[in-house]
Order: structure tokens, then sequence, then C-alpha cells
């Protein structure tokens, strides 16, 4: 069998809960999963960025995906994480990325995803900005729907980096 004829292997995505719903974020840009830390604000900075985090000595600006995705903020759990990702930058050319810290209400497993089993996400409005979403799939029986995470912090980039230069 040639590599052209190969199967493919499942994409592993680390899959969180935000509010009711499962998402899935790829995990070739996960770095870390950490417990929820002390966050530093920041003055000024846009309602979703709720300050910076220490990650071994570098500042990381940290967002609450919860406000992102337009839902209110809530009160950390014992089950509360911080997910450390490297952002791929659209248009900043191959292998820039941007460090960024996203606070989940919780994180579930690391899951494989048939590429055959992903669906284009419905174009019918609804609680989440579909150019986010890159696709949905399914897990134990559970819908899941996977980020374009690239897509979702690229109007944000600049604030972003703006953030983690002014601490860095």
């Amino acid at each position: 069998m040639t590599s052209a004829t190969a199967p493919r292997e499942p994409a592993q995505y680390v899959t969180i809960g935000i509010d009711r719903e499962v998402f899935a974020i790829e995990v070739g840009i996960v770095r870390e999963i950490l417990d929820l830390q002390p966050i530093t604000r920041l003055p000024h900075a846009p309602p979703f960025l709720v300050g910076m985090i220490d990650v071994r000595g570098r500042g990381v600006p940290t967002v609450d995906l919860r406000v992102k995705l337009g839902l209110p903020a809530a009160q950390p759990t014992a089950n509360t994480r911080i997910i450390v990702l490297d952002v791929p930058q659209q248009g900043q050319g191959r292998g820039s990325s941007l460090t960024i810290g996203v606070i989940a209400d919780r994180v579930f497993e690391v899951t494989a995803l048939d590429g055959h089993d992903l669906e284009k996400p419905p174009q019918v409005g609804g609680r989440w900005r579909s150019d986010c979403i890159q696709a949905i799939g399914r897990s134990s029986g559970t819908f899941v729907i996977v980020f374009d995470i690239a897509r979702l912090f690229a109007d944000d980039d600049m604030v972003l980096l703006d953030m983690a230069d002014a601490v860095s």
C-alpha cells in the first residue's frame, strides 16, 4: 500500500467544555493545560482578555473563552482550566504563532476524530460564530464542535501581541 492510499490516522483533539457545549482544539497547538492560577488584570483590555499569567517566566495573555464566544463570564470552579496554545497567525508566514492562554470551564480528554466523520458547520446562525468553527464531529455519542482557533483569534492578533510585548 502506498502512502497515497494508506488510511490516515484520525486527528487528535483536546475536548473542552464551555457552558453546556463540547469543543475540540487540535492537540498540535496545545502547549500545556494548567490549573487556574492568579491572573494579572490589564487596564483598558477588551472584555474577553482577562489578563496575563506567568508560564515558566513568560507573560502569556489569557482569554476567557466564554466571553469570547459571547457568553457571560462565570465564576471559576475546581474544574476550570487554562489551556496554553500556540495559535497560528494568519498571514504571518509558516510557523508564526502567538502563545495565549484560554480559560475553559473544564477539560475532558484527548480524543481522536476521524476526518470522514467531521461535517461542515451549518450556516443557519446560532449561539456560535460559524466562521470560527472548522467542523462538527461526534465523540462518545456527543456532538463536538471543532474550533478554527486561528480564525477565532485572527481579529485579536494585534491586541494580544501588544499585551504580550508589554510584559516581555
